[in-house]
């Protein structure tokens, strides 16, 4: 019986379904399109309306939140890069753990099975390996005119010898791990929560609890620390890109 019953539930679930559309021969993830699109309008609507209720006087709630985060961004970029630090590093840390957070929420909205309305984007590798690139692209780019070509050249002539395939080694498992790390752990959210939807009517109400504990676990916990590690880890490579050898 037990064996009956999971082998249904098993053949119910069917992770990492999307909504796609054919465009010019590439098939594209809809779904996981305009979810991106709907984190990123939300990041720039809460700037907008810390801006907007920002005062000199008494701070309202939403401006120390925000304030708060904007500082502990700046202290880790600082201590990873030094004090010449590129004006728009600090942004760039910043907007990626609100836009990282916002899209790991959208968990918490409730938009049918198979497949969902409205998934968190970041259970799609395909923006986690697009936030990544641009991870690389920049830290990259800031190495470079940091330290010239020779910032790649150094992967290449390093010593000893046998730190040279380690080197070249770093620059593709970073960035990888930086995307699959964060991919996992929403993805596999989203399977417990598909897990749980399929329990049978007479196990609702346990069902419902379950839910909601894991939900308040997974998107009130794992969601900001996700949010989190991406975040201070772009900052440390950034620091890693600067860095003199001593």
């Amino acid at each position: 019986m037990t064996g009956s019953l999971a082998g249904v539930l098993a053949a119910d679930i069917t992770p990492g379904e999307h909504i796609t559309r054919q465009v010019f021969g590439l098939t594209l993830n809809i779904d996981t399109i305009y979810t991106s699109v709907l984190a990123g309008v939300l990041v720039c609507l809460l700037g907008w309306l810390v801006v907007r209720q920002s005062t000199s006087g008494v701070p309202t709630k939403m401006q120390i939140i925000f304030e708060a985060v904007s500082q502990q961004v700046r202290t880790y970029v600082v201590q990873a890069v030094g004090h010449d630090v590129p004006p728009w590093l600090v942004p760039l840390g910043f907007a990626l753990f609100f836009f990282i957070l916002f899209c790991n929420w959208l968990a918490w909205i409730p938009s049918g099975h198979h497949p969902e309305y409205l998934p968190p984007p970041t259970a799609d590798t395909n923006l986690t390996f697009a936030l990544t690139a641009i991870v690389v692209v920049s830290y990259v780019y800031l190495g470079v005119k940091r330290k010239g070509f020779r910032y790649v050249g150094d992967w290449f002539t390093a010593k000893p010898a046998i730190r040279r395939p380690i080197l070249v080694l770093e620059q593709l498992v970073n960035p990888l791990s930086l995307s699959l790390r964060l991919f996992g752990n929403i993805f596999a959210g989203g399977i417990m929560l598909a897990v749980i939807a399929l329990l049978p009517n007479y196990l609702l109400p346990v069902a419902a609890t379950f839910n909601f504990v894991w939900k308040l676990f997974d998107s009130g916990l794992i969601a900001p620390i996700q949010a989190f590690i991406f975040s201070f880890l772009t900052i440390l490579y950034f620091g890693f890109a600067v860095e003199e050898e001593h």
